[in-house]
């Protein structure tokens, strides 16, 4: 299908730039979490002013921790997703060599931001899109707000869109010069649907083709950085399994900033 022109109205003003800001998107898509932090902060500063002084310091500490989280969270997100002139899917894309592709399948869950990044890089060819979306299993209400707030896909070329199973992806064997995944994968949260689709790619990419992937880590910088929602994450070794059974082979390994984990996997 050919991407329409999206809508010129907020939240789309934010997100259709292929551009476009991280951080923004990353609080509309999380804002009951940001507000509900932020009125707790309120409250109990405001206790914290009010009471007598054998509490209100406790209190006043744990408001402005609230605000400090919200503060780690914005900065985290800022310096991954919007610092600098590159992005993680510009790397990527310098990595894989896209431009010397013919066919990209991009693997998503309903996030669009690396494909709008990457799709510049990749000049001609086919371009399919992939979606592995499973509302039964991917309940997260933040990737549902995610969807419903994406606007539609501006391209000036044709691409082509499909929904797909993590067993069953809908392409021939040995077909796709790069499989793209920009912080898909990690909403497989189970390890048998991750499987089946390593294996999958595995069955699609032609020889010499590549597997470009950027997730973060489940680890004590992203901790730092996104608090409890580390868990939604996995760790390197999780992944490096995944490529293992699946007779890939890393070609290339990067930390991006600090929080973000790049490959660059064949066959």
């Amino acid at each position: 299908m050919t991407a329409k022109s999206p809508a010129k109205r907020f939240p789309n003003l934010l997100l259709a730039n292929h551009h476009y800001s991280g951080t923004s998107a990353t609080v509309l898509y999380n804002w009951p979490i940001f507000a509900g932090i932020f009125f707790f902060g309120v409250v109990t500063l405001s206790l914290g002013l009010l009471i007598a002084p054998a509490w209100s310091s406790l209190l006043v500490i744990v408001g402005l921790g609230s605000f400090a989280v919200i503060t780690a969270i914005l900065l985290a997100t800022y310096l991954v997703y919007d610092r600098g002139q590159q992005r993680e899917y510009d790397r990527l894309a310098e990595l894989g060599r896209v431009g010397e592709a013919n066919v990209v399948l991009d693997i998503t869950a309903g996030k669009l931001r690396g494909t709008r990044g990457l799709l510049p890089h990749f000049k001609s060819g086919h371009y399919f899109l992939i979606d592995i979306f499973d509302a039964q299993k991917m309940t997260d209400q933040a990737l549902s707000r995610a969807r419903s707030l994406e606007p539609p896909l501006e391209a000036g070329r044709r691409i082509y869109r499909q929904p797909g199973q993590p067993s069953k992806l809908p392409v021939p064997h040995r077909w796709a010069d790069v499989i793209f995944c920009d912080f898909s994968l990690h909403e497989l949260q189970e390890a048998a649907d991750r499987q089946a689709i390593f294996s999958e790619f595995a069955r699609v990419l032609k020889p010499g083709g590549r597997i470009l992937i950027a997730e973060h880590g489940r680890d004590w910088p992203n901790f730092l950085a996104f608090g409890p929602g580390v868990v939604t994450f996995f760790s390197p070794a999780t992944w490096q399994q995944h490529f293992s059974e699946a007779g890939l082979t890393v070609q290339h390994h990067e930390t991006w900033r600090g929080l973000v984990h790049l490959w660059v996997v064949g066959k």
